[in-house]
């Protein structure tokens, strides 16, 4: 969910704190199920402030039918019809909710006139989320959908509008992707774009060109950006084709397939049986179909199907660029198709630290070569009983010299690692001693409450028990021990031979993901993207704490919205002035990291500014008990166990102005339908209502059929 930036919203409609940004407990209507609860559910009945109010109910499932919330006149509370409504779920034969229809609600809180709804639609592998407002005029028309695949991915989205004037639909902004596999629940892993980028076979993003255009029809868009991947079987080789097309704008989606051109192509040599490549030929081409740039590896497998060396090539095939090569601690070998393998060398298969040291079997041995400045190094693993990596030792040689490349010396450093684990068996944290130059270094590896592995700390020490310093990760040093790195990280331009050559740096802060040629000694062509690099997540909503995961279902906030669109900002070689130009970026995106044992989310603006930040203070439990904002103000957080609201919050605003909430909450017991045909004749001075269903309600909330002390009674 995105994070709201108006923190501070009191003379709003609701005058009950601004929440923070990630709802956890929010579920998507495609996720809602008629799934009875196998336990009580503690959930949210109410929220109340000094001059405002809001109470919940729920149906036996836990979800929310009824928002109301009340303004205090005069002592009194008085509902906010505005701000109000109840709503009603339609279910299938399998408990899949398809359907979701909120209401208005009269100064009773009697259901009115429709104020939203929600649709789901299965067709095939493909799940559809259909969202509908109310707009002046009275009609109901789409808002936004959204097609998620078989793997959970959302891979459409569409924004649509209405014209009241015109009494027009159409399609405003348009999103397309497809993937061969699970990506968007790995949407908070640390080498999420790794896995996307292995993953991604499509990527579309149109919209009208103007405003004056007005089309329910796709392909009359126009491309904002678009990639396609095609991966081919010929004879002995496989195939993976790039296409693009012109951007910006300039050309319809309709016409994307006659004027789209192959702009790169990665040639894999199979072995004899066609499931490992020994072979990768990469190519760049040019609009009119030249090679501008083309480089190759070569890969060798023992027979079980693991990695032994990889040895990539300069322009000649003979110039060896660098070289890796490994060996096996045992017979254990992942079993992995022949896409799988290719990813594993992309690195898109790294879900959990460990994994970068199992991508085919347990290391034994690992060594790499530079031919450009011969640096080197060797790394010995060792592994217990179980399977787990705990340490090794390691070398490293390099040439050193002077800031004008005179007085070249040769180093040699050399030192031993030790691993540790979480209760979860996965790598918690690696302590690389560097005996040659004495010193400590600590990496402790990141997880959120799911389990997942968001991101690495830092940290400088004198002895294997610390003390621990933390580092600062823009100053950070590239870390030595266990030398498993394929390729060096480079600085954007920092190698000016012939050829194509990468650009991986990751500083902490940023992610750079690129590309540059050079052609006698000239840089002809170059582009990066960066994304800000988080290793934390915005916590969830104190009110939660105390409820259910089911609880509360307001709106259909998707738990992973919009995962799939990360802030980007993309950059390119200006030939003519020989430096880095930008394209085009976000206008504001945020990055949450931890700090000084804090969690902080910083905002930047489309010059990759920071523009605002929040801190986000825990308790020892891991609670969120304050946000502080750059801009003035706070929320404090407190949690009152022994009182029957369980929770106060106070907010403070840059203003001085000061406002308090309380939070009640209740155990919500689940009672099974009655059948109508066994419902009994009660007292009749005690009137018992039930719905068709058979679900006992208080009092009738819409017109139609019910139960009454064992009668039919028709309410119009």
């Amino acid at each position: 969910m995105r994070s709201s930036t108006l923190l501070f919203a009191i003379a709003s409609a609701m005058l009950l704190q601004a929440a923070p940004a990630v709802a956890q407990n929010n579920v998507p209507i495609r996720k809602i199920k008629a799934v009875k609860p196998s336990t009580e559910l503690t959930l949210l009945d109410r929220v109340e402030s000094d001059t405002r109010k809001k109470e919940y109910q729920y149906n036996e499932y836990g979800y929310i039918t009824s928002v109301m919330e009340y303004n205090k006149e005069a002592g009194q509370w008085v509902l906010d019809t505005d701000n109000s409504y109840r709503q009603e779920y339609v279910f299938d034969a399998d408990g899949q909710c398809t359907a979701r229809t909120a209401y208005n609600v009269d100064k009773a809180g009697n259901k009115t006139t429709e104020k939203n709804k929600a649709e789901v639609e299965v067709i095939g592998n493909t799940t559809w989320e259909r969202h509908y407002q109310k707009y002046d005029d009275g009609t109901t028309h789409l808002s936004e959908a959204y097609a998620y695949d078989q793997w959970g991915n959302r891979v459409e989205k569409i924004n649509y509008g209405y014209d009241i004037d015109s009494k027009k639909e159409y399609i405003s902004s348009y999103k397309k992707r497809e993937y061969s596999g699970p990506v968007d629940k790995y949407a908070d892993n640390a080498n999420y774009n790794s896995i996307r980028e292995s993953r991604l076979l499509y990527d579309l993003t149109a919209e009208t060109n103007g405003s004056d255009q007005t089309t329910m029809d796709i392909n009359e868009l126009y491309v904002e950006e678009f990639r396609k991947v095609v991966w081919q079987t010929e004879n002995d080789k496989l195939y993976a084709r790039e296409y693009g097309c012109e951007g910006f704008l300039q050309i319809t989606v309709g016409s994307i397939e006659r004027e789209m051109w192959k702009s790169s192509e990665r040639e894999f040599k199979l072995n004899a049986d066609g499931t490992r490549p020994v072979q990768e030929t990469m190519r760049y081409y040019s609009k009119n179909g030249e090679v501008t740039s083309e480089h190759t590896s070569t890969f060798a497998w023992d027979n079980s199907g693991r990695l032994l060396s990889v040895i990539k090539y300069n322009k000649s095939s003979s110039e060896i660029s660098y070289k890796n090569e490994y060996t096996y601690a045992d017979d254990y070998a992942k079993k992995l198709s022949l896409r799988e393998a290719i990813e594993a060398l992309d690195g898109g298969g790294q879900i959990y630290p460990e994994d970068e040291v199992m991508k085919f079997g347990r290391i034994a041995t690992s060594s790499y070569y530079y031919a450009d400045d011969g640096d080197n190094g060797e790394s010995i693993y060792q592994w217990n009983d179980n399977g787990q990596l705990i340490g090794g030792t390691w070398t490293e040689t390099c040439i050193t010299s002077d800031h004008d490349n005179n007085d070249t010396s040769t180093v040699t450093d050399y030192g031993e690692a030790r691993v540790g684990y979480n209760a979860d068996g996965h790598i918690a944290w690696k302590i690389d001693h560097s005996i040659s130059e004495n010193d400590f270094t600590k990496i402790e590896y990141l997880y959120n409450k799911k389990g997942i592995w968001t991101g690495e700390a830092e940290y400088s020490g004198d002895s294997w028990n610390g003390p621990w310093t933390k580092v600062d990760w823009s100053k950070a040093r590239a870390r030595k021990g266990l030398a498993t790195r394929a390729a060096k990280a480079p600085k954007f331009i920092d190698d000016m031979t012939d050829g194509y050559h990468s650009i991986e740096n990751n500083d902490g802060v940023w992610n750079t993901h690129g590309n540059y040629v050079v052609s006698d000694g000239v840089v002809t062509y170059g582009h990066y993207e960066q994304t800000l690099v988080s290793n934390a997540s915005v916590p969830a909503n104190p009110q939660y704490n105390y409820t259910d995961p089911l609880m509360p279902l307001e709106i259909e906030d998707d738990d992973d919205e919009d995962v799939a669109y990360e802030a980007m900002w993309y950059y390119y070689w200006n030939t003519d002035k020989g430096d880095w130009e930008p394209m085009e970026g976000p206008t504001e995106a945020q990055r949450v990291y931890n700090k000084d044992g804090n969690i902080v989310a910083d905002t930047y603006n489309g010059n990759q500014t920071i523009v605002s930040t929040i801190t986000y203070r825990l308790d020892d439990d891991g609670r969120l008990i304050e946000e502080t904002y750059s801009k003035g103000g706070n929320i404090t957080y407190e949690y009152l166990p022994g009182t029957n609201y369980l929770l106060e919050s106070v907010e403070t605003s840059a203003d001085g102005y000061r406002n308090v909430c309380h939070y009640y909450y209740s155990k919500h017991n689940y009672v099974d339908p009655t059948g109508i045909e066994s419902i009994k004749y009660d007292d009749a001075s005690i009137p018992v209502w039930y719905d068709l269903q058979g679900r006992s309600i208080t009092t009738p909330t819409s017109k139609g059929i019910y139960i009454v002390n064992g009668k039919k009674v028709v309410v119009r």
